[in-house]
C-alpha cells in the first residue's frame, strides 16, 4: 500500500478523521438534510496522489468493461460486459468512503465474490475529506468470467460498514479477437482537486478524423455526488466546455454511504445535449461516459482535460480512456508507435517513442531505452536520445518468424523509470511467386514438322515444388523448384495461329505465366506418281 502524505498537521487531522469514522460509521453524515453535502462542516481537505494519475496503460487488441456499484445494504452486483471469445487480461477496483467521513477503508472490508481485497495498491486522501483506494483484483475474478459465456457477467461486492462506502468500480480489460485494430486503454486513479485539475492526453500520432475505426471515449467515476440539486462537476475537453452536469448516483443509491456513478455497462457515450446545464437537470441528464471525438480536429497530437467541482462536495476518483486505432500516454510519460505492426521475415522494422511532460509538452534530450522484451528477437536492446519533439526511433531487421513485444523505458523527472505501452512486431514468412520465362516470344513451322519452344523458372523458396502447365498439348521440366521446361508440338496442321499459354505454379503464392504465339505454315499437297 503506498499512501501519500504532505505534513504533520493534515496527518494528524486525517487520523483523527478515520479513528471517528471507524467507530461511528457514518456520524459526520447524521440528520443531513441532503445526502451528498458537507452537514457538519468538515471542510475540505488536501490532495497529495497529485490529481489523477494514469496507473494502467494497455495496448493491443483489447476492450473494456467498466461498471459501479452504491449501496446501504452489505452487497451489491456489478455487471462485467463479456466479448464473445474474448478472457481476462487485467481487472482492478476502485473505491471510495463517504465524502467527510474521514473513513480509510481496510482492504478486508471489500470483498469480491466473496473473497477480501488483501491489499490496496494505492490509498489517497480526496479533496472532501474521505479516502480513495485502488486494488488489482485479477485473481478474484478472471476464473469466473472467464469460464462464463459471452453477454453479462455478474460479480457480487461486500461491503462491511456500508454506510462509511460511498461504493466500488470495477473496470476489466479484456484480450478480445473481435477488435480489428490495436487500441489504447488508460485507467487513472487518485483525486482530483475541487477547485480544479488537468490531465493531458499526449497522442502517439496525430488524430485522423477521416479514420471509421477512430474512437475516442472517456469516463469518470465520480463519488458523494446527489442530483438533482445544485452538486455538479464540469468538465472542459481542449479548452471547450463537455459538460456541467457530471455526478450524481446513477450506479447507487440516494442515501450517503451509496452515492457513486461511473460511466459504463448500460451508458451510452452521448454527451450532455446543453454541456452547461447543471446538476439540477438529474442523474440520467450526464451518464458520465463521454465521446471525445467532437471535441477534437484532425491533426491534434493532445487532448487536455479539465474538471472541476464548484459545488465543493464531489469526489472525482476514477476515469477511464479508450482509444480504438490510436496510442496515447497521459501526462509525463512515453508513447511507442506502431503498437502493432506485421512485416515479412528479412525486412527491418522501426518503432517511435515520444517522451511528454506533465503538462503534454515534449521532452528533448532524454536518454530512452528500447528493449525486446519477448519475441524471436527477445534480448535486442538499444538505447537513444530524444530530439526536440521529444522522438527516438529504433530500427532493426526481424530473420525469424514470430511476434516480439518491445517497451521503451526512461528516468522521469522524478527520477523513477517509467515504461511506455507495449507495441507488438509480429514477423511472417511470405511466399515469392516462381517466375517463368520462354526462349522464343513466337515459334514458326510448317504443318506437319515439329513446332517447340523451350525456357526457364525458378522459385526463391527453397522448399517450394512448382509445377509446370501448358494451355496447349504438354510441357515438360527438369527440377523441383527451378529447372528448364520444353514444349512440343509434333504434327500441327495448317495453315495456323494461336498462342500457348505455360503456367508455372508453387501450391501457395498466386500462378505466373508467359505466353509465346505458334504460327504453322499451309503446305502444298505433293503428288506422287
Amino acid at each position: 500500500m503506498k499512501s501519500f502524505v504532505c505534513h504533520s498537521r493534515i496527518v494528524v487531522l486525517l487520523a483523527l478523521m478515520a479513528i471517528v469514522g471507524a467507530l461511528v460509521p457514518g456520524l459526520a453524515l447524521a440528520d443531513g438534510p441532503v445526502p451528498g453535502t458537507d452537514a457538519d462542516n468538515v471542510g475540505p481537505s488536501d490532495v497529495f496522489f497529485g490529481s489523477l494519475l494514469p496507473v494502467v496503460t494497455e495496448t493491443g487488441y483489447v476492450s473494456l468493461s467498466v461498471d459501479g456499484e452504491g449501496t446501504t445494504g452489505s452487497s451489491a452486483t456489478v455487471q462485467v460486459q463479456k466479448p464473445s471469445g474474448a478472457t481476462v487480461r487485467v481487472a482492478y477496483l476502485a473505491a471510495a468512503s463517504t465524502g467527510f467521513s474521514g473513513y480509510n477503508i481496510p482492504s478486508s472490508s471489500i470483498s469480491v465474490n466473496g473473497s477480501p481485497i488483501p491489499s490496496w495498491a494505492f490509498t489517497t486522501p480526496s479533496s472532501i475529506s474521505s479516502w480513495n483506494h485502488w486494488a488489482n483484483v485479477t485473481s478474484l475474478v478472471k476464473s469466473t468470467i472467464d469460464a462464463a459465456p459471452a453477454g453479462t457477467v455478474n460479480i457480487t461486492i461486500g461491503e462491511g460498514s456500508s454506510s462509511s462506502i460511498d461504493g466500488t468500480i470495477l473496470a476489466v480489460i479484456f484480450d478480445d479477437p473481435n477488435q480489428a485494430v490495436s487500441n489504447t486503454i488508460v485507467l487513472l486513479f487518485g483525486a482530483q482537486n475541487i477547485n480544479g485539475d488537468t490531465f493531458n492526453i499526449g497522442l502517439g500520432e496525430p488524430l485522423d478524423k477521416s479514420d471509421p475505426n477512430l474512437i475516442l471515449n472517456m469516463s469518470l467515476g465520480i463519488s458523494f455526488g446527489h442530483q438533482p440539486s445544485s452538486q455538479y462537476s464540469l468538465v472542459n475537453v481542449n479548452g471547450t466546455r463537455m459538460t456541467t452536469s457530471a455526478g450524481g448516483e446513477d450506479d447507487g443509491q440516494v442515501a450517503n454511504g451509496a452515492l457513486l456513478t461511473v460511466g459504463g455497462v448500460g451508458d451510452t457515450n452521448t454527451n450532455p445535449a446543453n454541456p452547461y446545464a447543471t446538476g439540477s437537470m438529474g442523474i440520467r441528464y450526464d451518464d458520465e461516459l463521454y465521446n471525445l471525438l467532437p471535441l477534437v480536429n484532425t491533426g491534434d497530437s493532445s487532448i487536455t482535460v479539465y474538471s472541476q467541482n464548484p459545488s465543493n462536495d464531489d469526489n472525482i476518483f476514477f476515469s477511464a480512456l479508450f482509444l480504438a486505432s490510436a496510442a496515447a500516454v497521459v501526462d509525463e510519460g512515453a508513447i511507442l508507435t506502431p503498437s502493432a505492426a506485421t512485416n515479412p521475415v528479412g525486412t527491418s522494422h522501426t518503432v517511435t517513442v515520444k517522451i511528454q511532460d506533465d503538462n503534454g509538452n515534449p521532452v528533448a534530450n532524454r536518454s530512452v531505452t528500447f528493449s525486446i522484451v519477448s519475441g524471436p528477437n527477445a534480448g535486442n536492446s538499444f538505447t537513444a536520445t530524444t530530439n526536440a519533439s521529444g522522438q527516438a526511433i529504433y530500427t532493426y531487421t526481424g530473420n525469424t518468424a514470430g511476434s516480439d513485444h518491445i517497451v521503451a523505458a526512461f528516468v522521469d523527472s522524478h527520477g523513477q523509470t517509467r515504461q511506455s505501452n507495449g507495441a507488438v512486431k509480429t514477423w511472417v514468412v511470405t511466399n515469392t511467386p516462381p517466375a517463368v520465362t520462354a526462349d522464343s516470344p513466337s515459334v514458326a513451322t510448317n504443318e506437319g514438322t515439329a513446332a517447340s519452344n523451350t525456357g526457364t523458372y525458378s522459385d526463391s523458396d527453397a522448399g517450394d515444388n512448382v509445377s509446370i502447365t501448358a494451355s496447349v498439348e504438354a510441357v515438360t521440366k527438369t527440377g523441383t523448384n527451378s529447372g528448364t521446361w520444353s514444349w512440343t508440338n509434333s504434327a500441327p496442321d495448317g495453315p495456323a495461329d494461336y498462342d500457348v499459354t505455360i503456367t508455372a505454379n508453387d501450391g501457395t503464392a498466386p500462378p505466373v505465366s508467359v505466353t509465346f504465339h505458334v504460327h504453322v505454315n499451309n503446305v502444298a499437297p505433293t503428288i506422287r506418281r
